[in-house]
């Protein structure tokens, strides 16, 4: 009975192939030469013996499908435009192609190694090689060797389903979560060891950091003076995520500072200028220097600018993925990062004085505070490195890095929920009570 039954079906195979091997024939001689009747009777001859021999002997079928995936003629096209059910199965072949394209981007960006360096403005100071070598090492990023594993979860990125618009469900923290002692607040010891993070080049003892007088900082915005009010730009605009789509600026760092500046605008009311000049295309040493005319212009054309956000994303190992959840949903940690204009092996840096730096100070310590007690494990502790990085032009200059390349762009998007929330609180003066 077996062997009947498969005759049959042979039987009956044959007769369709000849149906529309007919079909073809009738493309071809009703004056439709936009179609190739050859690539149709060749393909149909090929997927009908495909499937006889898939009925006969399953294993060699699997075998032949696996290959027609990897190789699929050029003429196929046309066939499949007649075949509306081949059709389907190349759209399905092409979603695969591009889930594979996809994870092929997130293998492409875990092994490319990165090198985030930080050159600073020299102004009338004489670059002879040795001098630029001393500055590319001395400010070498080296936020991935700061051992603050409390304030990250590990795992791997992955690609993630973009939304142009990047809507979130926020709900915002209305009572804090952890509270601080006042005594806790004003010990230098207790605030190195939970808020700092230093880099080995620098130092900063409690003639740098005052946590007693940090917090006596007025950090307010005046909302009631003509804007803008705020300043957010990118000393490194290419700084991208694990899925950022190449060439598309909105899933970059530009795109969470144009999020974070929407944010701000529409749901607290400030005014915001957000500058996306491009500094470092074609190399990140001397993006710094490259940005202070811009800045300098921007702020001579509108004084009224209180504070001033350069928006950053960390570069870490590929193995740390800074991430937490808040009400359900993934977020990118971030972290507040500050110049003290001083090297250990040399002291301050008098060619790159910052007036302005405990007021930076200030404010990054009371961010980190009220993001701690509101949002606790979103803050990572505060870099602090040993140049300026442009943050002496405002009292209230912040330096923000945003997540890393190893988080998703809907992680970074979802994170600025949060931090505009945290400016907020800062700005407005007007911290959420229990």
């Amino acid at each position: 009975m077996r062997e009947h039954g498969t005759g049959k079906l042979s039987v009956i195979c044959v007769v369709i192939l000849f149906v529309f091997l007919g079909v073809a024939a009738w493309i071809e001689n009703a004056g439709m030469p936009e179609y190739n009747a050859d690539a149709i009777i060749n393909r149909v001859e090929a997927e009908w013996q495909y499937d006889m021999i898939s009925q006969m002997f399953p294993l060699w079928g699997y075998a032949g499908s696996e290959l027609w995936k990897k190789d699929l003629p050029a003429d196929a096209e046309v066939y499949l435009t007649e075949m509306p059910f081949y059709q389907y199965v190349e759209d399905e072949l092409e979603m695969a192609g591009v889930m594979d394209n996809g994870n092929m981007l997130v293998q492409m960006n875990k092994t490319e190694e990165k090198e985030d360096y930080y050159v600073e403005n020299k102004d009338d100071v004489i670059e002879t090689p040795e001098y630029y070598e001393e500055m590319i090492n001395e400010n070498h990023h080296a936020v991935i060797f700061a051992q603050d594993s409390d304030f990250f979860t590990c795992g791997s990125g992955f690609v993630s389903e973009i939304s142009a618009f990047w809507i979130t469900e926020f709900i915002k923290a209305d009572h804090k979560t952890v509270v601080y002692r006042q005594e806790q607040l004003n010990d230098y010891e207790f605030v190195m060891e939970n808020f700092y993070t230093v880099d080995a080049c620098t130092s900063a003892g409690p003639d740098v950091i005052r946590p007693a007088e940090f917090l006596t900082y007025d950090v307010k915005i005046d909302k009631t003076k003509p804007g803008p009010h705020i300043l957010i730009y990118h000393t490194h605009s290419q700084e991208g995520f694990v899925d950022s789509v190449e060439g598309d600026r909105s899933t970059t760092i530009v795109g969470a500072g144009a999020k974070l500046s929407e944010l701000l605008r529409e749901e607290y009311g400030y005014e915001v200028y957000h500058h996306t000049g491009e500094y470092d295309k074609d190399t990140r040493d001397d993006a710094y220097a490259k940005s202070a005319p811009a800045l300098e212009e921007i702020l001579e054309q509108y004084p009224q600018i209180q504070v001033v956000i350069d928006l950053h994303r960390d570069g870490v190992a590929e193995g740390r993925h800074l991430v937490t959840e808040w009400e359900g949903k993934k977020v990118a940690q971030f972290m507040f990062f500050n110049g003290l204009s001083y090297v250990n092996n040399k002291g301050p840096i008098d060619y790159l004085p910052n007036p302005n730096l405990q007021g930076n100070l200030a404010l990054s310590f009371q961010a980190t505070v009220v993001a701690n007690e509101y949002y606790p494990g979103l803050a990572r502790r505060t870099y602090l490195n040993g140049y300026r990085y442009n943050m002496h032009y405002r009292e209230k200059s912040m330096l923000i890095e945003l997540g890393a390349q190893t988080n998703t762009v809907d992680e970074i998007m979802s994170a600025c929920e949060p931090l505009a929330h945290i400016l907020d609180m800062l700005f407005s003066g007007e911290e959420n009570q229990e």
